[in-house]
């Protein structure tokens, strides 16, 4: 996990600066936006994947599965809250483009669905 997570770092860094040449070369905003989203999309991962790398070692040689450690995965409840995540990201998304009318219930509406899906996780079993 600790490897693949640095793989992303590179690899969001490595965009990144080619997003700063593409930009300085081309001066063409379209290409240079989508550089930078994928730059910090890769980035994104790499440090999930470096943060759980980090969290799943114990104290005991760096082995996982140490006394005491739940080794069991981690499954979320099958749940409506990440479909209205989904419907709250459209409307808002929407919105950026048709105005404040669908704006803002958008953004009230993925608020919502964002604190009952963390409600519900935080409630897991």
């Amino acid at each position: 996990m600790k490897a693949v997570g640095r793989i992303y770092l590179a690899l969001g860094g490595l965009v990144a600066l080619i997003a700063a040449v593409y930009w300085f070369t081309s001066y063409e905003d379209a290409g240079t936006t989508m550089l930078v989203l994928a730059a910090g999309l890769a980035l994104f991962i790499g440090v999930y994947l470096a943060l759980t790398a980090r969290r799943t070692t114990t104290d005991i040689g760096g082995e996982p599965g140490g006394p005491g450690e739940d080794t069991k995965p981690y499954l979320p409840h099958a749940s409506v809250w990440p479909f209205l995540v989904g419907v709250g990201v459209l409307v808002t998304a929407n919105g950026l483009a048709l105005g404040l009318w669908a704006l803002v219930p958008g953004a009230i509406g993925l608020a919502g669905a964002l604190v009952g899906y963390a409600g519900q996780s935080r409630r897991r079993g």
